[in-house]
């Protein structure tokens, strides 16, 4: 029985090793992905439409609106996500950053007299139930 003892011992120990080294493996991996990962986006020739929305600054239908324009180009789809072609982004940025700012158009002022046309439409009516 003693000797059934040891060699449960003797692969548990061996398991530990293993699983030990393939942790370590793991690690190893993990640190170089991350390290890699910055050098990959700037290297990116599609970027998702998230993306490129917190780039603009702008919301998701403003980036369809700029695809459908042609603006930005399509880039290739990464199973469902639409993505959207770097160099079209960077291009839209350089351009953007290039033009001088628009005038700010200037707002209608606000309608003061709101409650006249109240009045009004009451005394209209008043004169229509008198005839």
């Amino acid at each position: 029985m003693k000797g059934q003892g040891n060699e449960q011992d003797d692969i548990l120990r061996a398991i530990y090793e293993e699983l030990r080294g393939l942790r370590e493996s793991v690690n190893e991996i993990h640190t170089k992905i991350s390290n890699a990962a910055p050098a990959q986006a700037a290297r990116a020739r599609a970027v998702s439409v998230e993306e490129a929305q917190t780039l603009l600054g702008c919301g998701r239908s403003r980036i369809f609106e700029l695809l459908r324009s042609g603006a930005l180009r399509r880039g290739p789809k990464v199973g469902r996500a639409a993505m959207i072609c770097a160099k079209s982004l960077e291009a839209l940025l350089e351009r953007v950053a290039r033009e001088p700012e628009a005038p700010r158009l200037k707002r209608r002022p606000a309608r003061r007299d709101i409650g006249r046309g109240k009045s009004e439409s009451a005394a209209i009516l008043k004169l229509i139930r008198q005839a």
